[in-house]
Parts: C-alpha cells; structure tokens; sequence
C-alpha cells in the first residue's frame, strides 16, 4: 500500500522552507556574535609635542583614502603647534588594522626622524596588523605593553603582518 499524498505532501513542505530559506538575506544566516566591519577610514595624527621623546599628537583628521591622507600631508595639512613652528613635515609612520597593510589607517606626521615613543589610543590601541616606516633603516619596536617595555617585535622598513603580536600594540618606539 502506497501512501503518495503524504509523500508529496513531505516533499512539497521541504521544497518550500528550502526556497524561504535561500530568501533570507545573508545576516539572517550568520551567527549574531558576526559583527560586519565598520567603514575603512584613514586618518592622520600630527606631533604636536616631543617632549622627552614622547609623541604628542594632536586630534585624528580622517579620510576614505590613503591618497587623501598623502594629499592632505603634502599640502600642509595638520601642521598645528610644534609642526607649525617649524619648517616641513615627515611621515614618520603609517600602521594599518590589517596585514598587507591594507584596511583602515593611521598616519604619524611630524618635523622630524628623531625618533620618539607613539601611544596607540582609542580604537588603534590593540589593532595593529602591519606597518611602514617612513624614517630610514633605524629599527622600531612595536610592544605589547603601554610602557614600551616587556614583549616586542622589532621591523625595520615596511612589514606586512606582526605575526604573533598582531592586534597587540600599546606603544611604538620609532628610531
């Protein structure tokens, strides 16, 4: 004895939540602990201050693009307090929150390649991935403690992925 009604009746309510399924926009399938990233953004941040060797930068100026921010330096952009007293302006420093340096950006602009000690604040503090240096061959340490001291990784030049202290950095000795 064949029961063919409940066997489509079956297949039908299968065929039916499998296509109310593929409907579903994608975040309705993904996990809720799936954050989506926020908008790349790059932003500069201008010495303001050396004292000691310390970096003071001022506020971030931010953009879409590594070419704004490029732009925005060349023309004179930032230059505030010290950076204003004085002639010229280097990038120090650009670090980004992806490996390859790729993703969202944060570039460090001052007067000089003296060197000093940068701070990572707010969202770039434990977010570093990857870095170029702007300033020579002189080695800079990237640390996993706010006091530069302690587990580091030193780079010199440009380096594409920090490895095992990526998403670590709390303070950067430059020079």
């Amino acid at each position: 004895m064949e029961h063919k009604p409940i066997r489509n009746t079956i297949w039908a309510t299968i065929t039916i939540g499998a296509l109310a399924l593929a409907a579903l926009p994608a975040s309705a399938n993904q996990p809720a602990d799936i954050v989506k990233e926020p908008v790349e953004t790059h932003c500069v941040v201008t010495v303001i201050d050396d004292t000691d060797g310390v970096l003071t930068t001022g506020p971030e100026t931010c953009f879409d693009t590594e070419k704004e921010v490029d732009e925005y330096i060349n023309n004179g952009g930032g230059r505030t307090g010290m950076s204003a007293a004085r002639s010229g302006s280097n990038t120090i420093g650009r670090n980004y929150k992806n490996t390859n340096h790729v993703g969202s950006s944060i570039t460090i602009v001052g007067t000089t390649c003296a060197g000093g000690v940068w701070k990572p604040t707010g969202s770039w503090n434990n977010s570093i991935k990857s870095a170029k240096y702007f300033c020579g061959g002189a080695p800079n340490r990237f640390y996993d403690s706010s006091s530069c001291s302690g587990g580091g990784k030193t780079i010199y030049g440009d380096k594409p992925t920090f490895g095992w202290m990526n998403n670590k950095t709390s303070c950067v000795q430059y020079g």
